[in-house]
């Protein structure tokens, strides 16, 4: 996180972001299963409806049309140019995690390992170490020594499994410890890390998906501990921070971004689906046309829903999969009524409360469905884009205030 080139000052920024999301709060404001029932999409007004989207060479940011033109001249103002990274850090890196989490982990290992040679650390604490992947990992390339803290039980147990099954070599410098970390726990890891390590000098604190306020203690946990030299943290779900009177306990943060916030009224509009906007990853591998027939499929069914006065509880995980459905939705309501989802009485959660003698009503669901136009799917395909772009810019903001509050009280 920093700021943008185009600013002197982070009054600057913060005042020029605040206007922009207030402008484009549309896009955000609501959670995006809503976009149908508080008519988000209308509210995109390109001049061509006859826009090529979906072709695999469309570029919305060389597209000739005002309003993309002067959303994309405000937005690059906003961003920040990040310095290439190696492609390939270790190919041969074997362990039984997706592609994305042994990427991050690969990558936030080599991290570490900078900036304890940078401060001269020769302990890192892990907060939230889950099974001991990026412990296990760091210890090979570093031979550090390591303080896993995890709160659920299941991991810990299975981190000192994995331990002894896999890595038996480590098991007298890396260390497991079950504790929940708050914001005064730095009294208990002070004696976790004595306990554990007699002889070390400096640690460095880190976190692999330190989710929602789960950063904020880390950071204050850092600002209170003299031996804690370091932080090397990758937040995650910002949409999870601790709600207090509709607004964030631990957002904004920094004094500068607060004064700022409360002039552009910014806890009306930015709020849970703000930050989710943040946390999402841009869809880069996934068509287009893929990502607007979910998006509206289940948009639609959240319309119903709301005609009918009730809510939709999903009765599983992943409601509906639709890797195999081709973009039909009628195969997609037929799973979805059957497996996906309950239709719920709004005032009540209990199954209890499910209506009495009453379905989805198919008919009126696929008239729903048949009176999008295609403009209406071209408007989806933007709306999915332009949250792509925002996504690095919402997340700059968000990281840029914790950095500033780091910067004044330390």
């Amino acid at each position: 996180m920093s700021l943008p080139p185009h600013y002197e000052t982070p009054e600057e920024y913060f005042k020029e972001c605040l206007q922009f999301f207030r402008d484009y709060q549309y896009l955000f404001s609501y959670p995006n299963t809503d976009i149908l029932i508080h008519r988000i999409l209308e509210k995109i007004a390109i001049n061509d409806e006859d826009m090529q989207v979906f072709d695999e060479n469309f570029d919305i940011t060389a597209v000739e049309d005002d309003y993309l033109a002067i959303f994309f001249v405000n937005l690059k103002k906003m961003q920040v140019c990040y310095e290439d990274v190696e492609e390939v850090l270790d190919a041969g890196v074997n362990m039984a995690v997706s592609p994305k989490k042994k990427h991050e982990i690969i990558y936030l290992a080599k991290e570490i390992e900078e900036m304890c040679e940078q401060v001269n650390c020769d302990t890192v604490v892990d907060f939230g170490s889950g099974l001991g992947y990026l412990d296990q990992l760091l210890f090979e390339k570093t031979k550090y020594r390591i303080l896993g803290i995890e709160c659920n039980d299941s991991h810990y147990v299975g981190a000192k499994v994995r331990q002894r099954k896999y890595h038996p070599n480590s098991t007298d410098y890396v260390k497991y410890i079950k504790h929940t970390v708050k914001e005064d726990s730095d009294e208990n890891i002070r004696r976790f890390v004595q306990e554990k390590f007699e002889n070390h000098r400096q640690f460095c604190i880190t976190g692999l998906h330190a989710c929602a306020d789960l950063t904020i203690d880390a950071i204050n946990l850092f600002l209170k501990m003299d031996e804690a030299r370091a932080i090397v943290i990758m937040p995650c779900c910002y949409h999870k921070m601790v709600e207090n009177c509709n607004s964030f306990r631990n957002f904004p943060l920094s004094t500068c971004l607060k004064d700022i916030f409360r002039k552009y009224n910014g806890s009306e509009y930015l709020k849970v689906p703000f930050l989710r906007v943040a946390a999402q990853p841009p869809f880069v591998d996934e068509k287009l046309e893929d990502l607007v027939f979910n998006l509206l499929s289940r948009a639609v069914l959240q319309e119903y829903a709301f005609k009918q006065n009730c809510k939709l509880k999903r009765k599983k995980r992943k409601a509906v999969k639709t890797k195999n459905m081709h973009n039909n939705f009628e195969i997609y309501l037929q799973d979805a009524i059957a497996n996906g989802f309950d239709l719920i009485k709004k005032q009540s959660s209990n199954d209890s409360d499910k209506i009495e003698n009453a379905t989805f009503c198919v008919e009126e669901i696929m008239t729903i469905w048949n009176s999008m136009t295609s403009v209406t799917f071209k408007k989806a395909g933007i709306f999915i884009l332009l949250q792509n772009y925002l996504q690095p810019v919402i997340e700059n903001f968000v990281l840029y205030d914790r950095l500033i509050a780091i910067g004044v009280k330390w």
